[in-house]
């Protein structure tokens, strides 16, 4: 008896973003095949190369839950995955995106909602990895496109450019590599409230898999419906929103930091 598609699904959140990150690499692919050597080819590449182990651990594991792995490398195209790990042959990403989105459309538009609904936590955890991925990228891009050729400039590289990327996205700001273009810092000032946006998303998650363990067990210990149950539940949003505006200043002080640092005339 056949198995069911819907069953393959290894849940909204990891399928989204795997849907995502297949898009991205696969366009990079165009870029690095069809487009003479360029700043955005060397940062696509470099990009492409870094994904390795997204692509190496989804293989490896669709291929261990798989209820039947010969189903999966013949039926549901893992050969294609198992490929599509090295880097230059990204393009046969294409099978699971078209695998993804008709096992997807099999599910149901109120399923999918349903499952992201039920799972939004780790849903949204994914959807904020790849956004910092793709932001690095695109800003990476930007920021090396602008930089290339000027006087100074100390972002020479696609390694450069996504080390700047991920230093100024985290607002670590290590002052190492600066911008020392107009469009270069217009740039750094877009990657500067992302990362504070993306990374308080992050930070929040983390936290709440940290604490929501022991507040959970602490309710239930309580009786549902007494008062002492109720004190509890005010305290645990007394204690989440003094988390949240400690967070608050702590990104704001990164914030005055990276600008800061980002404001400091070129060395030399």
């Amino acid at each position: 008896m056949a198995e069911p598609r819907t069953n393959r699904l290894k849940g909204s959140g990891y399928e989204l973003f795997v849907l995502l990150v297949s898009v991205l690499s696969a366009i990079n692919a165009v870029i690095v095949w069809l487009t003479p050597p360029s700043v955005a080819r060397d940062v696509a590449l470099t990009i492409d190369v870094m994904l390795t182990p997204v692509f190496l651990f989804d293989f490896v594991y669709r291929l261990r839950t798989a209820p039947s792995r010969t189903g999966y490398l013949v039926r549901d195209h893992g050969w294609a995955d198992a490929i599509a790990i090295v880097p230059m042959l990204r393009i046969f990403r294409l099978f699971r995106i078209r695998s993804v989105v008709r096992q997807a459309r099999e599910v149901g538009e109120r399923g999918l909602v349903r499952d992201l609904v039920a799972t939004r936590a780790s849903a949204t955890f994914f959807l904020t990895i790849f956004l910092v991925i793709a932001v690095v990228e695109f800003a990476g891009m930007a920021v090396y496109y602008a930089e290339f050729g000027a006087a100074g400039a100390s972002i020479v590289s696609a390694g450069d450019a996504i080390w700047w990327g991920l230093v100024t996205i985290t607002t670590v700001g290590y002052g190492d590599m600066v911008p020392v273009t107009v469009a270069g810092r217009v740039v750094g000032v877009f990657l500067l409230f992302t990362g504070i946006a993306l990374f308080s998303v992050l930070t929040g998650f983390i936290a709440n898999f940290f604490l929501a363990p022991r507040n959970r067990a602490k309710r239930e210990r309580l009786e549902p419906g007494t008062v002492a149950a109720e004190l509890d539940e005010l305290r645990s949003l007394l204690a989440d929103q003094e988390d949240r505006a400690a967070l608050i200043r702590a990104k704001l002080d990164d914030l005055e930091r990276a600008v800061t640092v980002a404001a400091l005339p070129p060395a030399g």
